[in-house]
C-alpha cells in the first residue's frame, strides 16, 4: 500500500528534481546519470543546487547500466575529484525508449545504496508503453515498497497525459526528513489547490483514464510505425523504442563531417528546412555524433 504521508506534490517533475538535487546534495556533488540522457537533467540539477552531471557510459545502452558501467564512472569521478552523492535513473528510458528488466533497477539500487548514494528514479513515461518487450515495473514493486530513505520516485501529468502546463509532478520517498525539507521548499513550487482539484478528479475517473491511456497508447504506436518505417526507408538506425515519445536515431552516415559540429550543423539543417526538431546526441552525452 502507498502510505499518502510518503507523497510530495511540486510543479512538475522539474521542480522536483531540483529540490532533490538542493536538498540532497551540496554544490560541486556529483550526480551519476546513464548515457545518453534527457538533456533538461543538467538544468535541473545546476541551476540551482550547483550539482554536476557526469555521464555512466554503458557497454550496452538498451540494456541499461551495469554494475561495471556504473563503477567505472564511479572511479572516474572520483579521480577527478568529485564526491559522487546521487544516481539519477529513467525507466522507461528518455531517450532511448527502452523499458529496464527489474534487476537493472534493483542491481543499480543496492550498488548504490552500497555507497550510501540517493537513488532518484524518474518514471515519467510509465503509463506511455506502445511496444511492450520487457513489462515495465515500477521501482516500488521491484523493491516492494521497500524504498528505505535513499530510493526516490518521481512521475508527473506531463507526458503520459500530454499535460505539461498543468504543472504537477508527483514524488513517493520514504525519508521523512526529505519530506520535511520539501515541505518547506514547495511553497516556491506548489500544486496550486484548483489544479489538485482537477488532477485528483482527473484520476479519480477510471472510466476516462482507462480509455484515455488506451487512445493515448494506440496513438504513439500509429505514429512510432510511421516514424520507423521511414527510417527503415532511408536505412538510418534506430533504437526500438517500448515507450515515451521519441526515437533515438543514428544519422551518422548524412552528417556533414563525423563531429558533433557537424551534428549541430545537420540538426539546425532539419529544423530551419524541414521544420523537424531534433535533439543532438551531443546535448544527451553520447559517445559520438
Amino acid at each position: 500500500m502507498i502510505n499518502p504521508e510518503h507523497v510530495s506534490l511540486g510543479a512538475g517533475c522539474a521542480s522536483l528534481l531540483n529540490n532533490l538535487f538542493f536538498t540532497l546534495a551540496e554544490k560541486g556533488d556529483a550526480v551519476l546519470i546513464p548515457a545518453p540522457y534527457y538533456a533538461a537533467f543538467e538544468n535541473d540539477m545546476q541551476a540551482v543546487a550547483g550539482c554536476v552531471p557526469y555521464a555512466v557510459q554503458m557497454e550496452n545502452p538498451m540494456n541499461g547500466p551495469t554494475t561495471n558501467d556504473l563503477n567505472a564512472a564511479f572511479e572516474k569521478a572520483t579521480k577527478e575529484g568529485l564526491r559522487v552523492k546521487m544516481l539519477l535513473l529513467t525507466n522507461p528510458n528518455d531517450p532511448l525508449g527502452v523499458i529496464y528488466m527489474p534487476h537493472v533497477i534493483y542491481d543499480a539500487v543496492f550498488w548504490a545504496r552500497e555507497r550510501q548514494l540517493h537513488t532518484v528514479v524518474d518514471e515519467i513515461y510509465a503509463l506511455s508503453v506502445h511496444h511492450q518487450v520487457n513489462n515495465f515495473r515500477s521501482v516500488i514493486h521491484i523493491l516492494e515498497n521497500n524504498l528505505e530513505n535513499d530510493v526516490h520516485m518521481l512521475w508527473g501529468l506531463s507526458k503520459d497525459f500530454g499535460a505539461s502546463g498543468f504543472r504537477v509532478g508527483v514524488l513517493y520517498t520514504q525519508n521523512e526528513n526529505l519530506l520535511a525539507a520539501l515541505a518547506n521548499l514547495n511553497i516556491f513550487s506548489g500544486v496550486s489547490h484548483p489544479m489538485q482539484m482537477i488532477t485528483a478528479e482527473l484520476l479519480k475517473d477510471d472510466d476516462f483514464v482507462d480509455s484515455f491511456l488506451l487512445d493515448a497508447r494506440a496513438q504513439l504506436n500509429w505514429s512510432y510505425t510511421i516514424c520507423t518505417r521511414k527510417l527503415e526507408e532511408m536505412v538510418i538506425p534506430y533504437v526500438p523504442a517500448e515507450a515515451g515519445l521519441f526515437v533515438y536515431a543514428d544519422f551518422s552516415s548524412v552528417l556533414p563531417e563525423q563531429t558533433f559540429d557537424g551534428e549541430a550543423r545537420f540538426a539546425s539543417f532539419m529544423q530551419d528546412v524541414a521544420r523537424v526538431v531534433m535533439t543532438p546526441g551531443q546535448s544527451q552525452r553520447d559517445r559520438k555524433p
